[in-house]
């Protein structure tokens, strides 16, 4: 009995398979990410350089570059800017188009700065005698 049911669905199966075949039509779309910017809480001081770790995550797959910006109640003097892609991301590293100029410390140029990459930048040591300035970066 068991073993008729067995041929029976064997035979089914045999006979339907090449009914069922035909064309899957998958239609993917492609959504852009954004442009994120995080960094460490930092704060220049008069006694030494300060080195801020940045990460700056841009999904946007337009690859139009990007500026980032220091938002500081003074102007700074930025010193260094060093780039990596960051660990598991497969990146784009930065080109500059201009070097810091007051609050903007960077502009990637088009086609570079895609995907997660890892900046240190480095503020210089404020003039003696002035007050800690907390630092913050954005981009755009």
């Amino acid at each position: 009995m068991h073993r008729r049911a067995l041929v029976a669905l064997i035979a089914f199966l045999v006979i339907a398979a090449p009914a069922t075949a035909g064309t899957i039509v998958v239609r993917l779309t492609f959504v852009p990410g954004k442009l994120v910017v995080r960094s460490a809480p930092a704060t220049a001081t008069p006694r030494s350089d300060v080195q801020v770790p940045v990460t700056v995550a841009d999904g946007r797959g337009n690859g139009i570059g990007w500026t980032l910006r220091v938002a500081s109640s003074r102007t700074l003097r930025v010193t260094s800017i060093r780039a990596r892609c960051a660990t598991g991301s497969t990146c784009t590293l930065p080109t500059a188009m201009s070097g810091p100029d007051g609050k903007v410390i960077f502009r990637a140029a088009r086609g570079t700065g895609m995907g997660v990459i890892d900046l240190v930048v480095t503020v210089a040591a404020l003039p003696s005698g002035t007050a800690p300035t907390p630092l913050a970066f954005t981009a755009s």
